[in-house]
């Protein structure tokens, strides 16, 4: 019997099946009326065939009974009728309404599980186990769940009611029953979803129908038609709307083929419309060819009557006379004009081109006028790459802005690590040797020249930012690693970038002199930019800073922190703001007073210009925060009431003049104020919205932020930047880890929308020129387009950049004569490529359209917030305590986790001590015995690598399963090769392990022949070993001294005699040779010390004296060659000591 669920149906399906049948209701039968347990015990065996039409069929009961199939089942001998408790069911796993039910009543169960678990709780277990003597523990036993047993009763006993039978033969009886019940069951269900036919009803039309009526002949009728339709051409016809309310009723039958599958479609969410292209179709149409055919070009030309009468030999008869008549040397023939031709010919001949035949003519023109859109696919090209390995080799694009005057060129920081770019815990970096020997590269580059930067920039420390001052091009800011600012004056060089400088021959060969008079000057570079001005390291920023903004041009900040809006359109400020890694927000006000002094500027003045054009008047400029704002994360982006810009490009005539650098005006897009608060992202995931009061007092211009407003939590990770809509400014996007997400400022319940994506993000930047458009950039390399309106559940564009990290992406504002958008690879480069024209040209009324979009699904949140705080109110118990037992659970977890892992690094101690016994379980499993940080770097390598193969399998175009089957032999090849290695490896270093082992069994056993000093030296080390330590040593000492309070003091002298008389009792004990020791005291007691001779010449005259003494004798005395190191070393310790 096979261990398969038998489900037959129960009597309570049979009752409702008997509803609606006419006296289906009343039971004739007074032997079915009646219970169980008077009916006849006649079994029922009676086999169910399916009748040929359900018109035949009367009484249901007639073809099989379920009642009398029931009891049957119950009535055979070996059917044991049992009460099952819910933990015996669950057991089992025959728990009633979830793996039994009253329609699903069988289940088969192993013997051995039911003797093990059911017999245990019955009273009859042993009457029990004589029925099932012999039975196999691993046969199954048929069970079922029967509720008829107990329906009867009042008060049932504990459990659900179950029958089972112990013999085979039964067994089989009884599934022969269910299936015929089951084959029923089957036939009554398909039964009830037929639909019966019911009774015409008329409403008038079948008086009208004549089909029906039966006509015993049919007239003939013979009809001759003859018609004639002149050849003419289709006219137009305009077609008309056929409403059925224009149209009388009828009868109409729909029957679908019988050969025809119907394909159920799906219904997808959409969340705008999507732009469907019409089928492709390919048709086939005459054109003209490129050169004329013989059917109009034969006959083209023609021949006057003129023509013929002229004969050519007249003409060179009298030519032949005049050239003989001239004297020689002196005949000039004269000039045939060309033949006349008519106007056919010339345009036949203006036509023809012989040998010149176009095959490549685009004919669709010809086709039709009419212009047909032509879709797609969007893809990026590459036009230009900007790097200088020599400059910035390894190291990643960390900063970068567009020039605001010209187009063309962008201003590039490059750093060795940026928010977004992963260090690998293993690579130890010298900072200070980088910091003093490295160079920190800032480079300004132009669409004009692609190998050579324009400007480099001097910088003393890693710049992380920079920003052009839109206000003044000539102003450009970088954020340093450590936190200041630094500032460099180009001083116009921008716009003299292309200039050529032409010098006559004298003014060419003064030059040459004057260099030589002067060629003990250093040589200063013309396109290397020293800083003007740095703001001082004591009150700026201690961490890197992350990001420039700038304020409107009527904004200014107080020294106490107030936001004021100037309505003097005379007054032009400067200020901007910055933030950084160490959660410092500054604003810093660029109009700061200078300190150079007035005799300076009049000395200036009077200079010529030439010598006063490379200095800046921004020199004598100290740039300091005005305001401090302190955060106690990591800031890496702000969202505030700062400008947004964009720019107006001159006439195309211009542009065409110069397309890499043609001159531009950016206008800037201030908010109407400025309000006291602004939303932050942070290194910890976090994205919050803080508000600062101000200062009240003089003093320190910093305030604490201690409160916050968070957003809905939905980043895995360091938001690594954030953006601001320039069309849309109350919209913004935030990047973290894997997760996009798209904000509105007034809304911190959860996103507008989030997307998941598939690694980890970098970068992300606006559309300049649709607002609904944004770019993301992703840690493998690959750029993703995203069009909001055009679908928000994927990207509409991905291209694949590279195999590395992308750190930066930034769009190029004009859009002529092509919209540009620079990217910031690994490689130290930004590269320059060519974006779609989809993503250039913006919608109609997008702006519009987008924010409909924005505020519906502000409003799907919010009432979706609604019902979730009502949910809460309703369950506030369930939902508190549930929560509490899930911190209980994490907290057991994370307890659990960091036992496991103290165990494991103990058993790989343990191990690695032992010999590395366990080294085959330790290859087995990589993770065990690492801590978080070495697993997360072991993790990561193999995603890298993972990702890398994926790489290279796509570029390659490469199959992996196919790769996979033409390697396998290669790799069981290198396989057994390293298994080879490896075996040789292990049998030599075993050879000195097995020469010992032979020589130990052929040579006799080496006993070592230990000295007196060495036994003693053994014997003072196992005694060392096993001695307490010094800490144990002193508390000991410290308990019994404590315990003695009358303990009588001693003085230094009686504590010193005491320990020598103690060392002397130790040696003694430990058989440490003292004869000589008792000796030397006797002979320094004695005075005789001096008259001993000790095997060596007495020395000079001081060292004689000073031998005398007995503190000297006590380290420089000699013992006679046959004494014993060790007496030596014991007793220059013991006078040591």
């Amino acid at each position: 019997m096979s261990n398969s669920e038998i489900e037959p149906p129960g009597k309570l399906d049979l009752e409702s099946d008997l509803e609606g049948l006419p006296g289906e209701l009343e039971l004739t039968d007074p032997l079915a009326a009646a219970p169980l347990s008077m009916r006849r015990s006649k079994p029922y065996f009676k086999k169910f065939k399916e009748p040929d039409s359900d018109e035949e069929v009367g009484d249901p009961r007639n073809l099989f009974n379920v009642q009398e199939s029931w009891r049957t089942l119950m009535s055979l001998s070996s059917c044991q009728k049992v009460m099952v408790s819910e933990k015996v069911q669950k057991a089992l796993k025959i728990e009633v309404g979830i793996n039994v039910t009253q329609e699903f009543p069988w289940k088969q169960v192993q013997f051995k599980d039911l003797r093990d678990v059911l017999f245990d709780e019955l009273e009859n277990s042993a009457e029990l186990m004589k029925k099932f003597k012999n039975f196999n523990p691993d046969h199954y036993v048929l069970m079922g769940f029967c509720p008829l047993l107990t329906e009867q009763d009042d008060d049932p006993p504990e459990g659900d009611p179950f029958i089972f039978y112990s013999s085979i033969k039964e067994s089989k009886m009884a599934l022969s029953i269910i299936q015929n019940m089951e084959h029923f069951d089957r036939w009554r269900m398909q039964r009830r979803l037929r639909k019966k036919p019911r009774r015409w009803v008329s409403h008038g039309t079948d008086e009208e129908m004549t089909i029906l009526v039966e006509h015993f002949k049919d007239e003939p009728i013979d009809v001759e038609i003859q018609s004639v339709y002149p050849i003419q051409m289709p006219r137009h016809v305009a077609f008309d709307y056929r409403m059925t309310r224009d149209v009388r009723d009828g009868v109409i039958e729909l029957l679908p083929n019988e050969n025809i599958k119907w394909d159920n479609v799906t219904k997808k969410r959409i969340n705008v419309s999507v732009q469907s292209a019409p089928p492709k179709i390919d048709r086939e149409q005459q054109t003209n060819p490129t050169f004329p055919s013989n059917a109009w070009s034969q006959y083209l030309y023609e021949i006057d009557d003129e023509d013929l009468e002229l004969d050519e030999t007249d003409v060179d008869e009298e030519e032949e006379k005049k050239k003989a008549q001239a004297k020689p040397g002196t005949y000039v023939e004269p000039e045939k004009p060309p033949p006349e031709m008519s106007a056919q010919i010339e345009m036949l001949l203006n036509t023809l081109d012989f040998n010149q035949i176009d095959s490549y003519r685009d004919d669709y023109t010809l086709i039709s006028s009419r212009q047909v859109v032509q879709y797609t696919n969007p893809y990026l090209q590459e036009f230009l790459c900007f790097a200088n390995i020599s400059k910035s080799n390894k190291r990643f694009v960390a900063g970068y802005d567009w020039y605001p005057k010209l187009s063309g060129l962008i201003a590039v920081s490059y750093a060795f690590s940026t928010p977004a770019t992963i260090n690998e815990a293993g690579n130890r970096v010298d900072y200070v040797q980088r910091a003093v020997l490295e160079p920190n590269p800032v480079l300004l580059w132009s669409f004009s020249d692609n190998l050579n930067y324009k400007l480099e920039f001097e910088a003393p420390i890693e710049n992380t930012a920079l920003t052009f001052c839109p206000f003044n091009g000539d102003i450009l800011l970088g954020g340093s690693k450590n936190g200041q600012v630094v500032l460099w004056d180009l001083q116009g060089r921008c716009e003299r970038l292309d200039e050529e400088e032409y010098l006559t021959a004298a003014q060419a060969k003064y030059r040459v002199m004057i260099g030589e008079f002067l060629n003990w000057t250093i040589d200063i570079e013309d396109n290397v930019i020293a800083p003007a001005t740095i703001s001082g390291l004591d009150c700026s920023p201690k961490g890197a800073i992350t990001g420039f903004y700038w304020l409107g041009r009527s904004i200014y900040l107080s020294q106490f922190g107030k936001v004021y809006n100037d309505t003097d359109p005379r007054n032009n400020h400067k200020f901007f703001v910055t933030c950084a890694f160490d959660g410092t927000i500054s604003f810093w006000d660029l109009d700061g007073k200078g300190a150079k002094g007035g005799k300076e500027k009049m000395r200036n003045r009077m200079l010529p210009k030439a010598l006063t054009q490379s200095e800046s008047a921004f020199k004598s400029l100290a740039i300091k925060p005005t305001y401090n704002l302190s955060f106690p994360e990591p800031l890496t982006g702000i969202i505030a009431d700062t400008s947004c810009f964009s720019c107006l490009t001159p006439v195309a005539r211009l542009i065409h003049a110069n397309p890499s650098n043609y001159p531009i005006k950016t206008i800037a897009k201030d908010p109407p104020t400025v309000r006291q608060s602004m939303i932050v992202s942070t290194f910890y995931g976090h994205v919050s919205r803080i508000d600062w009061q101000g200062t009240y007092t003089e003093g320190e211009p910093t305030e604490m932020i201690n409160s916050s407003t968070p957003f809905a939590m939905v980043h895995d990770g360091p938001v690594v930047m954030v953006k601001k809509n320039p069309f849309y400014p109350q919209l913004f996007v935030s990047i973290g880890r894997t997760i996009m997400a798209i904000w509105k400022e007034d809304y911190n319940y959860s996103p507008i929308f989030w997307r998941r994506r598939a690694c980890d993000l970098t970068a992300v930047a606006w559309s300049e020129t649709r607002p609904a458009v944004l770019y993301l950039t992703r840690i493998d390399g690959i750029l993703e387009a995203w069009d909001i309106l055009a679908r928000d559940d994927d990207a509409c564009l991905t291209e694949i950049l590279g195999g590395g990290i992308i750190t930066g992406i930034t769009e190029h504002r004009p859009s002529l004569p092509y919209k540009i958008l620079g990217i910031g690879d690994y490689n130290s480069s930004i590269r320059m490529v060519k974006l779609p024209h989809s993503f250039d040209v913006p919608l109609p009324n997008e702006l519009q359209q987008l924010m409909n979009y924005v505020l519906k699904e502000e409003r799907r949140k919010m009432g979706i917030q609604a019902w979730e705080q009502k949910y809460y109110e309703l369950n506030k118990d369930i939902i508190e305590a549930k929560r509490e037992a899930e911190a209980e659970t994490r907290k057991e977890m994370e307890r659990l986790e960091k036992e496991e892992q103290l165990a494991t690094r103990k058993k790989g101690h343990k191990s690695a001590e032992e010999g590395g016994g366990g080294g085959e379980e330790e290859r087995k499993k990589p993770y065990s015995g690492l801590n978080y940080n070495e697993k997360m770097a072991v993790m990561w390598d193999e995603l890298n690598l993972n990702r890398m193969m994926t790489i290279l399998m796509s570029r390659k175009q490469m199959d992996p399963e196919k790769l996979a089957r033409e390697t396998a032999l290669e790799k069981e090849r290198h396989a057994y090769e390293a298994a080879k290695k490896k075996s040789h490896s292990d049998v030599l270093a075993r050879v000195e392990n097995d020469i010992a082992n032979i020589r130990a069994r052929i040579l006799p056993a080496e006993i070592a022949d230990m000295q007196r000093s060495e036994m003693i030296a053994e014997r003072v080390k196992r005694e060392i070993e096993n001695a307490d330590t010094y800490e144990q040593v002193c508390e000991d000492s410290f308990e019994i001294l404590s315990k003695f309070n009358e303990f009588k003091s001693i003085d230094y002298i009686e504590f010193l005699e005491r320990g020598r008389q103690r060392r002397r009792l130790l040696d003694q004990s430990l058989g440490g040779n003292t004869d000589r020791l008792l000796w030397y005291e006797e002979r320094v007691r004695l005075g005789e010390l001096g008259e001993c001779q000790f095997g060596y010449e007495s020395v000079g005259g001081t060292q004689a004296e000073e031998s005398s003494q007995p503190e000297f004798a006590a380290t420089h005395f000699m013992l006679p060659k046959s004494s014993s190191n060790t007496v030596v070393d014991t007793v220059a310790e013991e006078f040591e000591g």
